[in-house]
Order: C-alpha cells, then structure tokens, then sequence
C-alpha cells in the first residue's frame, strides 16, 4: 500500500500541472476565438475549459482514492491526515470554481487554492518519496 500510496501522490502532482496548463489552454483558445468585435461566447469559453473540468474532477476522485489507501495501508496519521487535507483542498476547488462563476470578483479563490494544493500535493509526494513510515524508522 506505501507504493500504491507514493504513486499516487505523484500522480496528483503531475495532474495538478495538467491542470494548470489545461487552464492556459482555456484562456487563449477563448482569446483566438474572439470575434472580430472582440466578443467571446459563453459556449466558445466552456468548450475551451471541458478538458480543465474534467481533469478536475478526475484529480478530486484520486484524492479520495489516496485518502483511502492511506486508511486502509495503515499508513500512519500523518499520511491520512495530509490526504484528508487534500481532499479537501479538491473539493472545495470545485466549490471555488462554482463560486466563481456566479460571483467573478470571487474567482481569485480558485486560483489561490490551486496553488495550496500543489504545494500539498508536492510536499507530500516529496515526503513519501524520500521518508520512511514511522514504523519503518523504529524497527
């Protein structure tokens, strides 16, 4: 399970920059796709960012995934507490992106949060990576 559990903190990791690049993509497609009068549709914007949804959620159903091996590896507090961080830090980026679309001056939280969890996706992959668990480091 400590495999499995490494594996998909560098999973999410790796997802997390998917993400970011994913967003840029929904942005300049939005702005190649700009009318002449410099106008954009709703549809042309959503059709930029499908794929930054999608990976979203599929990013939030791995954290779930890891705070589960993380339970049932027996991996210690500290790994399921780091994983229920994570997963809260997902969905409350869903929450942040719905914020955000009905209030714009708001949006800013998701961005924000993205960068909390890719700060806590790497530490953590980082940590089990290079760490041994507590049981290990006292036999």
């Amino acid at each position: 399970m400590r495999d499995a559990f490494k594996y998909l903190t560098s999973i999410i990791f790796a997802a997390v920059v998917v993400q970011v690049a994913l967003a840029g993509y929904g942005a300049f497609y939005a702005v190649d796709k700009a009318d002449d009068n410099d106008s954009v549709s709703k549809h042309t914007i959503e059709h930029g960012f499908n794929a930054h949804a999608i990976v979203g959620t599929i990013i939030v159903v791995v954290m779930l995934l890891l705070l589960i091996v993380a339970l049932a590896g027996r991996l210690g507090s500290r790994w399921v507490k780091w994983s229920a961080v994570v997963l809260l830090l997902g969905i409350l980026q869903i929450v942040f992106a719905a914020i955000g679309a009905a209030v714009p001056a708001l949006g800013f939280l998701h961005a924000v949060n993205a960068l909390a969890i890719y700060a806590a996706a790497g530490l953590m992959a980082h940590r089990a990576w290079t760490q041994r668990p507590a049981s290990e480091a006292a036999a």
